[in-house]
Order: structure tokens, then sequence, then C-alpha cells
């Protein structure tokens, strides 16, 4: 049986079991203030995980309600993929060139994430907390699959890697990662709005696409969210939410996904954004990391931490008042430069610019169609040695980009369970002036993926 018609019958079997995810029709781009709190769901609305613990009576309550009484939360989800390249698999011990997370490695069903979250959410509306004037919370994600591996083009962060063998990256194939972790402060300022610190591990707040792919709109990603922006950053960052249409992000961490170990001379970078949300339509981002991120480690001995790689990133986000509101139209532009670059030839400078375009209509809860437009700049200097922002180890100039078409099928979406699993065909076409795939110029892929939220 072909891979990908393996992947459907695993994806049938899920379904006549109950397994579906909730249709997530919405843009990636958070919104800047929280919304009321709801009143705790009916036991049977709840996804698989905290209803079976609803299931576990102690008493005249359940462990389940116990735990949201707390305000906590436990859920997770399952992401099964296949990616073909229509000229023919990848050579043995090769992957698709340039992708990130779906490189197809084998020619097989790959298990791309398997995640586990534990989070205790704080929610601004809440009358307890604003009665009280502040709270604690936090959020502790551990995922296991082919993306975090280095095969996958991992998003692993340096010193918490668990073990891997850069001389075997594909072995294990399914490997492990805390992808975040971290400790939350608020407190209430009254008619001054509010303000909320975190400090850990968490993923950036750059990016239009992030590493959980129920918040994207499709299964593969852009060249930007692989190479050009940080996965997971480590450091403390402060929320401030004066009112409801304005929110400002401000804070240091080790750098592009750092932890534990020193791979930037010890330096520190700035991550902040600015957000602002005048109406229900109209949502503007925008992000900015500055910092040394070319340390000897990270650049091959090239790098140093005075030489500043900054990034700014505006991120617009319109849902036109028409067709019922089902159209999202997302614009997410990169534009960047690096003092020292990645080169091997010395510590050459460089820049990078990306758009990547996104049309996303929610057709009815059963159909929602994705088509993305993508196109990158890569200037001189990104070599192959170190972090390896070009894909392909370029040193001259390079324009690459790729359009994208999707659908995010949901076959049973009025089933309390049945509705948080749905599947994601695409079809993509890689387009570059250099001979960067395999020898060509362009590359054309079919991939789907099989989602279950629990």
């Amino acid at each position: 049986m072909r891979p990908f018609t393996t992947l459907l019958a695993m994806a049938a079997v899920l379904a006549t079991a109950g397994l579906s995810l909730a249709d997530s029709s919405t843009t990636t781009t958070p919104t800047p203030a929280a919304a009321p709190a709801p009143a705790p769901a009916p036991a049977d609305t709840n996804p698989l995980l905290m209803y079976s613990l609803d299931q576990i009576k102690t008493g005249d309550t359940s462990v389940g309600q116990t735990i949201s009484n707390a305000g906590i939360n436990i859920y997770g989800y399952l992401e099964l993929g296949y990616t073909a390249d229509l000229a023919g698999p990848p050579a043995a011990g090769k992957t698709i060139p340039g992708r990130v997370f779906d490189t197809e490695y084998g020619n097989h069903v790959q298990m791309d994430q398997l995640d586990l979250t534990i989070a205790k959410a704080i929610n601004f509306s809440d009358p307890n907390y604003i009665k009280r004037g502040w709270d604690v919370g936090g959020k502790f994600e551990f995922v296991y699959g082919y993306d975090p591996s280095y095969g996958g083009d991992s998003f692993h962060s340096s010193g918490l890697d668990f073990g891997y063998n850069p001389s075997s990256v594909f072995s294990p194939l399914y490997q492990a990662d805390i992808e975040q972790a971290y400790v939350t402060l608020a407190l209430h300022l009254g008619g001054a709005g509010d303000v909320k610190f975190k400090a850990g591990k968490f993923v950036t707040l750059l990016g239009e696409e992030t590493i959980n792919p129920t918040t994207n709109f499709l299964y593969s990603h852009t060249y930007s969210f692989g190479y050009m922006i940080p996965y997971t950053q480590t450091g403390v960052l402060a929320e401030y939410v004066p009112n409801s249409q304005w929110t400002f992000y401000g804070g240091i961490t080790r750098g592009w996904n750092q932890t534990f170990y020193d791979n930037n001379s010890n330096g520190v970078d700035f991550l902040g954004e600015v957000g602002y949300a005048p109406n229900s339509q109209w949502n503007f981002l925008v992000n900015l990391s500055v910092g040394p991120q070319d340390g000897p480690m990270g650049n091959a001995g090239l790098g140093n931490n005075n030489d500043y790689r900054t990034v700014v990133e505006p991120l617009i986000t319109y849902i036109p008042p028409i067709l019922n509101n089902a159209l999202t139209l997302v614009s997410d532009t990169v534009v960047a430069y690096d003092g020292a670059g990645n080169s091997t030839n010395g510590n050459q400078s460089s820049g990078w610019f990306s758009e990547a375009l996104y049309q996303n209509y929610a057709l009815n809860s059963y159909f929602n169609f994705t088509t993305r437009e993508e196109y990158d700049y890569v200037g001189s200097g990104l070599g192959s040695a170190g972090i390896g922002i070009n894909p392909f180890g370029i040193e001259n100039y390079t324009n690459i980009g790729d359009l994208t078409f999707g659908v995010k099928i949901t076959p049973f979406p009025n089933g309390s369970l049945s509705k948080n699993f749905y599947i994601r065909p695409e079809i993509r076409e890689d387009l570059a002036d250099h001979q960067v795939f395999n020898g060509k110029q362009y590359q054309t892929t079919f991939g789907i993926d099989a989602i279950y939220q629990f």
C-alpha cells in the first residue's frame, strides 16, 4: 500500500473510533486581550483527555473537575504525516531539500508530533483575578516524534537536546523535546490594565506559523519559518495590556534556540512586540529581535557577540466584512540584517527578506481552504556553516519561494469527540533561481497530515 494511502486508512480508523479535531480556521496571530472567562464546559464537550479524567469520580466531583477548578488544563495532540516528492522519493539517507518538519525520510508515514501539555492560563477578565489583583500560571509542553529530531530540522534548543548525536541525525528517527517550560505572574493594575511576566523557555513571538500544527493553516511550512526566525527562546518576557486594543511585549533571552548551552558567546538579545487591534477585522503586530546570534559554536569560530542580528517583522491580519467573515487574509513580512553573517569565508555581513501571503476561506464546518504565496531573498554570506539561515548553503544571492494550496477536511464536525480530528492534503510548488532542488530550479510535492487533538 502506498504511504499516503496508508495514512488515509489510518485516518479513517481514527475517525470511526471517534478521534477528530476542532475546526481552527482562525489565524495564529494572537489577539491583544483575553476573552471573558467561559463557564466550565460540560464533561461530554471536553477533548478526550479531560473527558476521560472527568470519568474518574472522587466523591461528589471528579479528577477532571478538580483539575479544572484549579484553573489547570491538560491536553495535547497527535499528528501523522507524509510528503511525496513527485519527481521521486529522496535517495537513501536523503530528505526533501530545504523543507522543515515535512522533509520526509525513508518514504513512509511519520509520526510528526505527539504533544502533551499541562497549563494554567491567566485570564485578565476573570473576576477572581481582578478582585485578588494577581495570579500565577505556567506551561509545560513535552513533544515526541520526527519533528523534534535533527533529521526533521529539529526545534531542539541548545543544551536541551536529550543527548543528540550530531554524527547520526536520524538515529533515533523519533526524538523527544521539552518545547516549553515557563512560569507566569500577572498583576492587575486597575484602570492602567494588566502586566504579566513570563520566565523560562517559550516559543518565539515571531512568525505567523508555529511549531504547533493545530494553529497553522497548512501542513508544510515556509522557508521563513524554518530558517529566518527562531523556534524557541529562553529568558524573561513581560506583557503589558493597557486595554482591549493594545498589547506590548518586551524582554531578554539567551538568543535563538538557546537554553542551557553557550552557543552565542554568552550574549543576550532583546525580544519585543507591539500589537494593535482596532476592531474585530484588523490586527497589526510588529515583532523585533535584536542581539548577537553568531557565537563561536554557532558560526564555526567566526562570530562574536558584537555583531548583532536584527529582525523586524510586520504581521497583518484582516477579516473583510464579506462572505460572513469566513475569509481571513494574512501578510507576514520579515526583514533582517546580520553583522556577522554565517559564511565560511569570514565574518561577512548579510541580510534577508521574506514575504508570505495567506488566504484562508472557511466554507463550512467540513471544508477550509488555504492558499499561500511566499517569496524569499537571501543575501550573500549565508553559508552552510553554523545555523544555516540559507537552507541550501548557497554563498551568492538567492531568490526562492513556494506556492501552496491546501484543504482542511473535518469529516465529523458535529461529534463531541469526533470533531477533533481532521486531515490536511496539500499540493506545493517550490521555485528558485538556482538549481537547489536536487539539480533543479523547481520541486513539486504532495503532502498530507492527520491530526487529533485530545
